[in-house]
C-alpha cells in the first residue's frame, strides 16, 4: 500500500505525538514484519508510516468505533459533522454530550465523537466511573469541526488496517513485529477510561514488553520520566526527549516537558 500523504489524525489526543515525530521516526526499525499499536490515540504514527501490515486497537470502545466507521462507511460520519457544524454552541455541545454515546448507532457515535473532540477543552478524552464522557466545552472561536478531505484520506489510509477493542495485553506477539506503546503517562493522566491506569496498570505494561522481547519483537515505548518507569525498564534502551505539552488553553502556558521513549533495540536511523 503506498502511503497517502494527505492523511492526519481526525482527533485531538492528550498526549498527542506530532510535537515529537522527528524524534520518532528515526528510532523505528528499519524492517519489521508487522505493525502494532495497542494504545491507538490519535494515531499519528501510524498516519505517518502507514505499513502494509497494521494493527490499531484500544481498550476505549468509542474511539474503535469512530476508527471503524471511518474506514468503513466515512459518508456517513461527513453527514453527521455537517449537522454539527452549523449548530455548534456551547448549550449544543452539553446536548450532544450528555447523549453519547448513541446505542447501536456506530456512525452516530463517530460523528459524535469527532464533533466533541474537536470542541471539549483541549482535545481531552476523560470518562467519570460510570464510563461518561465529562470534558467541558472548549472556548473556541471557530473550532475545524468538519475536515471533509482529510477524512477521505484517512479513510483511505486505513483501508486494510485491522481496528480492534481490547486491553494492551490481549494483543498477540508477533516474532519481528514493531509494538509502539503509548499508554497513559505515568503520573499524570488517569482518567483515560473508567478503569483507570494506575501502578498496577504500568507494571503489567512492563510485563507485556519482557514477554515481547523474549519473543523477538521489536518494541518503542513512550512515558513519563519517572522512577517507577526507569526502574521498570532498566534492561533497556532509555532515552529522554522534550515533548511539548499542555492542558491550559492558553499559548504561553504550553511548553516543553522531558519524557522517555524505551526501546529494546538499537542505534537510532540517520
Amino acid at each position: 500500500m503506498m502511503p497517502d500523504d494527505n492523511a492526519r489524525p481526525f482527533l485531538k489526543w492528550p498526549g498527542g505525538k506530532r510535537s515529537i515525530m522527528s524524534d520518532l521516526l528515526p528510532r523505528v526499525p528499519g524492517t519489521y514484519k508487522a505493525y502494532y499499536e495497542p494504545f491507538t490515540g490519535g494515531g499519528a504514527l501510524y498516519f505517518r508510516l502507514q505499513p502494509d501490515d497494521a494493527t490499531i486497537s484500544d481498550v476505549n470502545c468509542n474511539l474503535m468505533t469512530t476508527y471503524t466507521q471511518v474506514r468503513d462507511d466515512v459518508d456517513a460520519v461527513i453527514r453527521i459533522l455537517a449537522e454539527h457544524e452549523p449548530n455548534h454552541n456551547p448549550e449544543y455541545y452539553y446536548k450532544v454530550r450528555s447523549g453519547f454515546p448513541v446505542k447501536d448507532n456506530p456512525a452516530k457515535i463517530a460523528g459524535d465523537m469527532i464533533y466533541l473532540n474537536r470542541t471539549c477543552f483541549n482535545g481531552m478524552y476523560r470518562e467519570n466511573r460510570k464510563g461518561k464522557f465529562n470534558v467541558p466545552v472548549g472556548k473556541y472561536v471557530n473550532p475545524a469541526i468538519l475536515d471533509e478531505s482529510n477524512l477521505r484520506a484517512a479513510s483511505r489510509a486505513l483501508a486494510s488496517v485491522r481496528i480492534v477493542l481490547r486491553d494492551f495485553s490481549c494483543t498477540e506477539i508477533t516474532e519481528g513485529g514493531f509494538y509502539y506503546l503509548d499508554p497513559p503517562y505515568h503520573g499524570t493522566y488517569s482518567q483515560y477510561s473508567s478503569g483507570g491506569f494506575n501502578d498496577d496498570k504500568h507494571i503489567e505494561l512492563a510485563d507485556f514488553c519482557h514477554r515481547l522481547d523474549k519473543a523477538g519483537a521489536f518494541f518503542m515505548l513512550s512515558n513519563s520520566d519517572t522512577t517507577l518507569i526507569r526502574k521498570l525498564y532498566d534492561d533497556y534502551n532509555i532515552e529522554q526527549v522534550a515533548a511539548l505539552r499542555s492542558v491550559s488553553r492558553k499559548a504561553e502556558q504550553r511548553k516543553r516537558e522531558n519524557e522517555l521513549l524505551i526501546r529494546n533495540y538499537g542505534c537510532i536511523r540517520r
